[in-house]
């Protein structure tokens, strides 16, 4: 049995270790990926928001581009039409001068105009301006700068190789991108690469003219919080499981255990019972056998009666015994007798004045209860106070009051005592205290749980003390009712 139970053991140990470290790796690969995840995201979130505040920077170029040609004092803009072609053509004059070898003017036609167009009026400028910043786009996407002339390319080269992104833009820009990503953690730029505090993006190159003297990263604090929040459910039902599978295998190893300790006090018990019927059966059919096998007076005959009925009454109060203390698991007791607790000691007492010096409260307590069971319960105190005193001069006391609500009942002897570690154990069924292979005092472990029962059918409690200078002593507590 132990052997069977050491192995179920060892398997549900097995189990529950390969379960909670499945569900940890588990955990701990979510915990990798959504980590990935997220590294991928950010950087990907990044280089859009880069794209997203180059194009804000272009724009910024555009427009000053706009300025310079809607400024009547910097350039003339003038419109003609162009039979030939069939479309408007547009002359572009600087008005300041650059110099003897540069372009000061060109022109262009543009398709985009509908009728003949033969005079410069504010809507044909305004398309025309229009027409002349969707080229300049395009070229600063291309990386390209168009020298329309002399003055306006070289203003337009440098501001294009001076112009940077705008950091606050950038930052900007990289929010929106984030968010689009579902993912909303403060960050930080970090342009000087110093930050090695918390989860960084890889350096990104963010510079015009020579890129990579300037880089720049972003550093979110808290990112593994984060991420653990994100997967919080998988986490705690990841948790949650490995909980359920410690409480089913502690429950499982307790029941076990239960059931091998029942099994270990069946057995106890089936040899002490066997024990004890066994004695007074034997005598009964020898003695039985004498009268039936030799002539005898009457007074012989009488004798051998009396050992046939002491016998008997002995295997009847065993079987009275074991039966007492189901019967008041099954039905209970009904508590409605008007009790005399000294009447009850007396009755008590009286068998074992010749065994045991008895001294009791001479206290009268009159209260509602089950005079046959609380007679039987006291019987079973005293019984055991005698059977394991092994001194010279053995002795129990019985102390009664009345301590505020409740009937109090103690029942003191100056036997060997009850280490602490059998005080709980001895009111279980079948329970006996180890004493090795020696069983001086017979018994099966019933009478301590029968009292138990018996108190708690009357609302009550029973514990045990020591007593000063050795012994035990008993204390039952009964609700006082009249």
């Amino acid at each position: 049995m132990k052997k069977n139970i050491r192995f179920i053991f060892i398997l549900m140990s097995v189990c529950v270790a390969g379960i909670t470290l499945l569900q940890l790796y588990y955990s701990y690969s979510n915990f990798t990926v959504a980590q990935s995840a997220f590294r991928e995201e950010t950087e990907k979130a990044f280089g859009e928001a880069i794209d997203s505040a180059l194009v804000v920077r272009n724009e910024d170029i555009v427009k000053e581009f706009r300025g310079w040609l809607m400024d009547t004092s910097y350039v003339d803009i003038s419109c003609k039409w162009d039979e030939s072609k069939n479309m408007p053509m547009f002359t572009v004059k600087e008005l300041q001068s650059i110099g003897p070898n540069g372009q000061n003017e060109i022109s262009m036609s543009i398709e985009d105009f509908e009728g003949k167009v033969d005079a410069m009026t504010p809507e044909v400028k305004e398309k025309f301006v229009v027409a002349m910043e969707g080229v300049l786009r395009d070229g600063l996407k291309k990386g390209i700068v168009w020298f329309f002339t002399q003055g306006i390319g070289e203003r337009l080269l440098k501001l294009k190789d001076e112009k940077e992104i705008d950091i606050k833009v950038l930052e900007s820009e990289y929010t929106i991108a984030l968010k689009r990503k579902g993912i909303d953690l403060p960050f930080v730029l970090d342009a000087e690469g110093g930050n090695e505090s918390g989860f960084c993006t890889d350096m990104h190159n963010i510079g015009i003219k020579n890129p990579e003297e300037r880089q720049i990263k972003a550093c979110f604090d808290n990112a593994e919080l984060y991420l653990l929040k994100q997967l919080k459910w998988i986490i705690i039902s990841s948790l949650l499981l490995i909980v359920i599978t410690l409480f089913c295998f502690w429950y499982t190893a307790r029941i076990l255990l239960s059931q091998q300790k029942l099994s270990e006090l069946k057995d106890d018990f089936i040899s002490n019972m066997t024990h004890e019927i066994h004695s007074p059966l034997t005598s009964v059919i020898i003695t039985a056998e004498a009268l039936r096998d030799f002539e005898m007076t009457k007074e012989e005959r009488d004798n051998y009666i009396d050992i046939i009925l002491h016998q008997s009454i002995k295997l009847a109060g065993l079987t009275d015994d074991i039966l007492n203390g189901t019967k008041i698991e099954r039905k209970g007791i009904v508590v409605e007798d008007v009790v005399s607790l000294n009447s009850i000691v007396q009755e008590v007492v009286v068998d074992y004045r010749d065994k045991i010096k008895v001294e009791y409260t001479d206290n009268d307590i009159v209260f509602k209860g089950n005079k046959k069971h609380l007679t039987a319960a006291l019987f079973n105190l005293i019984e055991n106070a005698v059977k394991y005193n092994a001194e010279n001069n053995p002795m129990v006391e019985i102390d009664s009051g009345i301590e505020g609500k409740e009937v109090i009942v103690k029942v003191a002897d100056n036997g060997p005592g009850i280490p602490d570690e059998h005080k709980k154990k001895i009111f279980d069924e079948f329970y006996r205290m180890p004493t090795g292979n020696v069983h001086n005092v017979k018994g099966y472990g019933l009478g301590l749980s029968y009292v138990k029962k018996v108190v708690r059918a009357h609302n009550g409690s029973i514990s045990v003390q020591d007593n000063f200078p050795q012994g035990s002593v008993f204390v039952i507590r009964i609700p006082y009712e009249v």
